[in-house]
């Protein structure tokens, strides 16, 4: 085997502590900590998301620690990366999750690779991409780092230059990519690395880059628009035990809606749909290998209607028999399209609901209408689908009576799931141009408008986890909706996962106050219900590898290419 182009490394988990302990003493100027508190629990001195707690519950029930995390789900970013690489002939591998596959990772240093490209999708802040490539410093200084994704892209739009210099140079990677996409950039760079690393890069575009003279220099832009039929991730690649028995899977890039909150159309460019053949040939792959749960990370599943029938259709004529979830649009459903959800296996959607209230729907260009909603959630819980609503407190606009009319409306539609953000000022969101309309001043979770400001809404945040009920609430840290058929496979039930949220919320809202309380109740409780769950239950996921059998073949492919 020769020289490896490129090592593609997924997630990095920092402890939630952490990022809660680095926050805290700036809560007087951001809400930043808040958001952290009403997503956690104080326990032990350390605050914890549901995951977190989820292991410390079975710890205290079983005596064995059983290091549940989500993200050692085949992380999909990195897997279309390595795939899309491969199929250009190039000699990648990947560590799908850093927290479990740093031994593998360090040995795969050890090999001299040319790259290593780190993924940037799930990314809020710098300091798990910092710890990534101090990692890969510390066992191979001389390889190029190459870090991209929404994150870069993120940082580039809304940032100076200056801004933009200060925050890659802390991080202190060699190159950056800052297309939405970028990974034709990246193949076109590891070309060229196979040249050598002092090859130039200023004829590739999308580029940040680490020049001789000590700068950083800038390539031109050229948008990047990959063809997702062409470049649907070739599953048979990787070994079946690291993409089942629950994987992700995207069907369109982009989002055809313009909500004011959201920067994701505008970085993403035009909604583009793949093919329902490629989708079929794509789930038979992954079913024929032992797929049970899949996830559909599309913004909006169920847009353009037609095809979302089509696509559930076929799902149902094919008898995969998935269980799946997605994020769903109530606005745009009816009763087939309910009833096909149920046939083809849907479990449960996401529901970006963001107010119970007409005007601030409005405010957000929602384009829906709370009776929709209404309707929408009567006819999922008809089917047995479990709805997690995604609500938004303090948006230009909130008042009192805005978000009493949220709470009327959860009560009485009753999600399975919820979760309450504080609304998060992105100063690259269509939001930002009615900044004098509204009286925006400040931003991301440092702002005030005409009708509230940051620590009035972090206090209705708090007013609203107190008093929501029946609704369960979920943290969106490292749980939330898309953690379920992780737990699901892992030998958990929807009824555990239930009552582990009812228990959960007890302790959410008894640490809102910050300070240690007696949790022995809870506790009992949470033994109670895991009480039958064993270790036997868990299932350990390999990092994903090429086979072995398959890499001569595409080392081959990029020497007939000429890559």
């Amino acid at each position: 085997m020769g020289t490896l182009d490129c090592i593609v490394v997924g997630y990095n988990d920092v402890p939630f502590s952490r990022l809660a302990e680095k926050h805290k003493p700036l809560q007087k100027y951001s809400a930043t900590y808040n958001e952290l508190k009403t997503n956690s629990v104080l326990i032990g001195g350390e605050r914890k998301n549901y995951m977190e707690l989820l292991n410390h519950v079975i710890k205290q029930t079983h005596g064995v620690n059983p290091q549940l995390n989500a993200f050692e789900l085949a992380n999909l970013g990195a897997s279309y990366l390595t795939s899309f690489l491969r199929r250009r002939g190039y000699a990648v591998d990947l560590v799908n999750f850093f927290n479990y596959g740093k031994e593998r990772l360090r040995d795969l240093l050890a090999e001299k690779p040319r790259a290593v490209a780190i993924t940037t999708t799930y990314y809020i802040e710098d300091e798990p991409v910092k710890e990534l490539v101090d990692f890969i410093r510390e066992h191979n200084p001389d390889t190029c780092i190459i870090v991209g994704g929404p994150y870069v892209h993120n940082t580039c739009a809304g940032n100076d230059i200056a801004t933009q210099n200060i925050i890659f140079r802390s991080i202190g990677a060699d190159i950056y990519i800052s297309d939405s996409q970028g990974e034709a950039t990246l193949a076109q760079v590891l070309g060229r690395l196979r040249k050598g690393r002092g090859a130039s890069l200023s004829l590739i575009p999308n580029l940040i880059y680490e020049q001789a003279d000590g700068g950083l220099g800038r390539t031109h832009r050229v948008e990047e628009r990959n063809s997702l039929d062409e470049n649907a991730v070739q599953w048979t690649g990787f070994d079946p035990g690291f993409y089942t028995p629950t994987t992700y899977m995207r069907t369109a890039r982009s989002c055809p809606f313009s909500c004011s909150f959201c920067n994701y159309p505008a970085m993403s460019g035009e909604h583009t749909l793949t093919s329902i053949d490629t989708i079929r040939n794509e789930l038979r792959t992954l079913v024929d290998n032992g797929l049970q749960y899949i996830i559909f990370v599309d913004d909006t599943f169920n847009v353009p209607l037609p095809r979302f029938k089509q696509l559930c259709r076929m799902m149902i004529e094919e008898k995969f028999n998935l269980g799946w979830i997605s994020f769903f649009r109530c606005s745009n459903a009816d009763d087939e399209c309910f009833d096909l959800m149920k046939q083809s296996g849907c479990l449960g959607v996401y529901l970006g609901i963001e107010s119970g209230d007409q005007q601030i729907l409005n405010n957000m260009t929602k384009f829906a209408g709370v009776p929709k909603y209404k309707e929408g959630i009567r006819k999922l819980h008809e089917r047995d689908i479990f709805t997690f609503g995604s609500f938004i407190a303090g948006f230009p606009g909130e008042t009192e009576e805005t978000v009493m009319n949220t709470l009327e409306f959860i009560g009485e539609t009753q999600p399975t799931f919820f979760n309450v953000q504080l609304y998060f000022h992105d100063p690259i969101a269509p939001i930002e141009k009615k900044r004098e309309h509204f009286g925006i001043e400040g931003d991301h979770y440092s702002w005030r408008h005409n009708t509230m400001s940051w620590q009035e809404g972090s206090e209705w945040v708090e007013y609203m986890l107190r008093n929501i009920s029946p609704s369960i609430p979920l943290t969106l840290y490292g749980f939330s909706l898309w953690s379920i058929p992780y737990l699901l496979q892992n030998g958990f039930s929807t009824d555990q996962i239930k009552e582990f949220g009812r228990t959960g919320r007890k302790m959410l809202v008894k640490s809102l106050d910050d300070v240690e309380c007696d949790f022995r109740e809870e506790e009992a409780e949470m033994a109670r219900i895991f009480s039958d769950w064993s270790m036997d239950k868990r299932l350990y996921r390999p990092e994903g590898t090429v086979l072995q059998d398959q890499q001569p073949d595409l080392l081959a492919a990029g020497q007939r290419a000429g890559v």
